[in-house]
């Protein structure tokens, strides 16, 4: 048991120990941004490379067990480097879709047995549709990264969805796949330590894309797409929302605000075209940010407890799972 705990401790340990040094570092090199909410200025912007070093670390363990560690850590490095250089640079909002669209083209390469695309209650499909599971490296990872408003919730919500996803893998005997999960979730608890409300550091795209490109690659690895969609539904209907309602793929700063800040408070901007999952969680009434962080949490618990549920009741009834 102590061994197959050891790459999670590892991953959660390393990541905050890292975190004590990126943090004052990014400080000292003005790698900083302004905290809206709270009126702050020389925030750390790109934290999120502490959920990537822990991850690495877990992994380098792991490692000796499977073979899809050595894969993840390559696979989803290559996304998190790509999103700390937007956050030092920038980059087009083209190849932030373009980059993780070639590495769901090489995940799918990799994979020995080919794709297997599993709808719970219908069953396996291969081919041509079990490549719609190789989709969901690019669409997660940039529903991640469009979902990513208040202090803490995106490590939190990836504790959650991890979580749900390691216990769906436990019912389906994927013994390898909760193992790695269980990294995931450890990384983005090492994060949150220092993305908590007040926010120490923010994540920066190097963490929404990470973590997105992280727990999308188990999921197209392990089969296990189908849950990762169900668990996460409100990341896509945030990204799905804001797609569809500017008119296509558009840089934040491309686009209007569908939310208005004053005095800390947010509330919806009746003259913005765009939606949003927080306009909707504040259109009934204004809202702090705490609040906000609050009412997306208990709703990623909620898709995240549902779909660990429905996995066991499916096995139960002896159902395709």
């Amino acid at each position: 048991m102590l061994a197959e705990a050891a790459p999670a401790l590892v991953a959660f340990t390393a990541g905050v120990l890292f975190g004590r040094w990126w943090i004052p570092f990014q400080r000292g090199r003005g790698i900083t941004s302004r905290d809206i909410y709270k009126g702050v200025d020389g925030v750390p912007r790109a934290g999120g490379l502490i959920a990537m070093v822990a991850a690495a670390a877990g992994y380098a363990v792991a490692a000796a067990q499977t073979r899809e560690a050595a894969l993840l850590l390559v696979a989803a490095a290559v996304v998190g480097l790509l999103g700390l250089l937007d956050d030092l640079r920038g980059v087009s909002e083209y190849v932030r879709v373009l980059v993780p669209v070639l590495l769901a083209l090489v995940v799918a390469r990799a994979l020995e047995g080919g794709l297997r695309f599993t709808i719970p209650l219908i069953g396996l499909f291969y081919g041509a549709t079990g490549w719609l599971a190789a989709l969901a490296i690019p669409v997660v990872t940039n529903a991640f990264n469009m979902l990513d408003p208040v202090n803490g919730f995106l490590p939190a919500a990836n504790m959650a969805i991890g979580a749900a996803l390691a216990a769906v893998a436990l019912v389906r005997g994927q013994a390898d796949a909760a193992y790695l999960l269980a990294v995931h979730v450890a990384a983005s608890a090492a994060l949150y330590i220092y993305n908590r409300y007040p926010a120490r550091a923010f994540n920066g795209n190097v963490g929404s894309y990470f973590l997105g490109a992280n727990i999308s690659t188990i999921a197209v690895l392990y089969d296990l797409v189908a849950y990762l969609i169900l668990a996460a539904t409100p990341f896509v209907v945030n990204g799905a929302l804001i797609v569809f309602s500017s008119g296509g793929i558009k840089g934040r700063e491309k686009i209007q605000r569908p939310t208005s800040l004053s005095n800390g408070v947010v509330k919806q901007d009746c003259s913005s075209p765009i939606l949003s999952l927080v306009r909707l969680v504040v259109a009934d009434r204004p809202m702090g940010e705490y609040e906000i962080f609050k009412a997306l949490v208990y709703l990623v618990l909620f898709t995240s407890a549902a779909t660990a549920a429905l996995a066991a009741a499916l096995k139960a009834l002896q159902m395709p799972i």
